[in-house]
């Protein structure tokens, strides 16, 4: 047996890693081949998208991509990379503190070869390793399916100085596309398909003819496609927070990629030639992953993001390729449309088992008994939704974002 400090890992399996680009390309076969059997496959855990972001961002980060082995064949793979991790310790939407550490960052979807509970023990205790050599400050799985035998070894394995103490459970959810867009409707309720149908008149009757919804797919149209984002984003509550649209080296590198695979697929709503509302998606397999999206506040009374979704559904039911639409985490009124599958995940942190990290846990584990007391408290009164409102008014007032349009 091999014996690492904390696990005996039998002879018959082995852990290789690959930290530069060669090894990376040295194991790409097995990568693909991997994830092609997955029965859900995503983007991020793309070789050709991890790659694309490792380059974008440069030195300050590295690649770490674990292949496990058992009597010298592939058996698993958890698809990491080394970075500098700023987490928030929030009080609601405010950050407190905002740490700085060195994170190896497991990849959302990079968890391939459906792994058992044996191959996950010996995966998680690698990664824990990796932290007592000082490789990084924390492990951070990136929304795992809860209930999962990774999720379940990832909360039991540490000790209770470095595990999770607060769990945010997130939704993840995707809708089926059928054949006709009369079709999906049907599936909705009556009051939204009534919403729906006021606003479409509402916006044809104000702008008759120059309402156009334009999907962008190739290399050569992502600075427009970019532009108009990037106007719409500006004024938006999600840019207030730091999460809105960047047409930056990195994000450029990524939609270049997602294009040169016949990925792609960037939609944005114009008014009058004035963009007004954009959702970003990629073509994966059989699913629409949508990305990001964001309409500007200016056009809210026209419901324009909902607006947008609709004209995207409607163009997805004439691809026989597409099964689903998959909105990704969290929930949302806008997001209770057709045929829903829904599931649970989470993100999980494993702290170093050194001095600092052990302190960042321990604020960040209080931080959010706070945060869980005061949002049980605001929930009792029937605030929340109010609160929400009132501060995201509040970040779209500090960040109004530019008058200019955007020639097309």
């Amino acid at each position: 047996m091999k014996k690492g400090s904390d696990i005996q890992i039998p002879d018959e399996w082995r852990i290789v890693v690959a930290r530069n680009f060669e090894e990376i390309e040295a194991i790409r076969p097995i990568w693909e081949q991997m994830q092609r059997n997955e029965p859900l496959p995503v983007p991020n855990a793309d070789i050709d998208r991890y790659l694309s972001v490792i380059k974008a961002i440069g030195d300050d980060v590295q690649p770490y991509v674990m292949l496990l082995e058992h009597n010298n064949c592939p058996a698993a793979m958890i698809i990491c990379r080394i970075e500098k991790h700023q987490l928030e310790l929030k009080l609601g939407y405010k950050a407190l503190l905002k740490p700085r550490l060195t994170c190896l960052t497991v990849v959302y979807g990079g968890v391939l070869g459906m792994p058992a509970s044996q191959e996950c023990a010996l995966l998680i205790h690698h990664l824990i390793e990796a932290l007592k050599i000082r490789q990084a400050d924390l492990i951070q799985f990136n929304h795992l399916r809860i209930g999962s035998t990774l999720y379940q070894l990832a909360r039991k394995i540490p000790n209770v100085l470095t595990r999770d103490h607060f769990i945010k459970a997130d939704p993840h959810l995707r809708i089926e596309i059928p054949g006709d867009i009369d079709q999906f409707l049907r599936t909705c309720s009556k009051n939204r398909r009534k919403h729906l149908m006021r606003y479409l008149r509402k916006l044809e009757d104000k702008y008759p003819g120059r309402v156009q919804m334009v999907t962008y797919t190739r290399v050569d149209e992502l600075e427009e496609a970019m532009n108009a984002a990037a106007r719409i984003s500006s004024g938006t509550y999600q840019d207030g927070l730091g999460h809105g649209f960047v047409p930056d080296a990195r994000m450029r590198m990524l939609l270049t990629v997602a294009a040169r695979k016949n990925w792609l697929r960037f939609d944005v709503l114009y008014v009058d030639e004035e963009p007004c509302a954009f959702r970003y998606a990629l073509n994966c397999g059989n699913t629409c992953f949508g990305m990001q999206t964001a309409y500007s506040p200016e056009w809210r009374e026209y419901n324009v993001g909902t607006l947008l979704f609709f004209r995207l559904v409607e163009s997805l039911c004439k691809d026989s390729t597409i099964k689903y639409f998959d909105f990704g985490f969290g929930g949302g009124e806008h997001k209770e449309w057709g045929v829903r599958e829904c599931w649970q995940e989470a993100s999980i942190s494993i702290f170093a088992t050194r001095l600092y990290p052990v302190i960042i846990n321990i604020l960040r584990s209080s931080m959010s008994s706070l945060n869980a007391g005061l949002h049980y408290i605001v929930q009792k009164i029937g605030s929340v939704g109010w609160i929400k409102r009132k501060w995201r008014n509040l970040l779209q007032a500090k960040n109004p974002g530019s008058k200019c349009r955007v020639g097309r």
